[in-house]
């Protein structure tokens, strides 16, 4: 007869081993609103995608601050927490099941760049731009089976190896790795992916997609979403029920909800050199760090 006592003691000692792994991929994600349901379960069903290939791994989110302000603070999270692996993933971003360990793949291949999948732009093309030999801005085509070396993407759906997150930022610590440029006479609208970007250039590293990871965009109260025309809703697991691509009917809608989800900014947030010191901050957003099973 086995001891329970016993039985629970050597748990104790397994779990009590795990301790000091440290995460090797740590999930973030900028959220809008905490309260708002998130397309996937990133700190469950997505975090279990990663397991499977056999990784530690953490997970960090932040709610209801700038997409630069949420940004900064998760890529600072990720430098303390001593991961290889920075994965970038946005709330209404849909990942298919073996997304991390396709991008991963590519990472492995290419350590002097950051490796994204594909989505698009709600009721509009994929958010990858290219720069041609005549030096124009386009969007690729983007059929699966391609490694794109990119110009632009979103930060959406993107996995950054932490050194070179970590050289840029030393290289000049008085600058964000992200944000965002409004209203500032003399110069256009700058996002802060365009401003990350930059940033990631001029450091001499690479934005590579791999075009078989393709993702979803999804507008979180209904359901509906935007994406390549050749995939299968069965490779996506989701916690708001799939209804079908976005249609230009939805257009308007889809406008007026994008507006009215702007998170206010405080006023000492406004203030010129400020975004980055904020996010660095920010408490009550600790790091949950998990081990494979097979560890524990």
């Amino acid at each position: 007869m086995y001891n329970r006592e016993k039985i629970i003691n050597t748990l104790c000692d397994v779990a009590n081993g795990s301790k000091d792994i440290k995460p090797y991929v740590v999930i973030c994600c900028p959220r809008r609103d905490l309260k708002e349901t998130p397309a996937q379960k990133l700190n469950d069903e997505m975090q279990m995608h990663v397991s499977m290939a056999g990784f530690s791994h953490g997970y960090c989110d932040i709610g209801g601050e700038s997409v630069d302000v949420a940004r900064n603070y998760l890529i600072e999270q990720a430098l303390a927490s001593g991961a290889k692996y920075m994965f970038f993933i946005g709330e209404d971003t849909v990942l298919p099941y073996d997304a991390f360990i396709k991008l991963h793949e590519t990472a492995e291949k290419n350590p002097d760049a950051m490796v994204c999948g594909v989505y698009y732009i709600k009721l509009s093309v994929p958010m990858i731009m290219i720069r041609n030999s005549e030096n124009h801005i386009l969007v690729p085509n983007v059929d699966r089976g391609q490694i794109i070396e990119a110009w632009q993407t979103g930060l959406d759906a993107c996995i950054i190896p932490v050194a070179l997150l970590q050289k840029i930022k030393d290289s000049d610590p008085e600058i964000p790795l992200c944000c965002v440029g409004n209203n500032i006479p003399g110069l256009p609208f700058i996002g802060e992916d365009n401003f990350f970007a930059h940033r990631w250039h001029t450091a001499g590293y690479r934005i590579l997609v791999n075009t078989d990871v393709q993702c979803l965009h999804m507008d979180l109260a209904s359901g509906k979403y935007t994406a390549h025309p050749d995939i299968n809703e069965k490779d996506y697991i989701t916690q708001i029920p799939l209804t079908g691509r976005l249609t230009m009917a939805d257009k308007e809608y889809i406008d007026k909800r994008w507006t009215r989800h702007l998170p206010e900014e405080k006023k000492e947030e406004k203030k010129a050199g400020k975004k980055s010191e904020v996010a660095i901050k920010k408490d009550g957003h600790k790091m949950n760090f998990q081990v494979p099973k097979s560890e524990k």
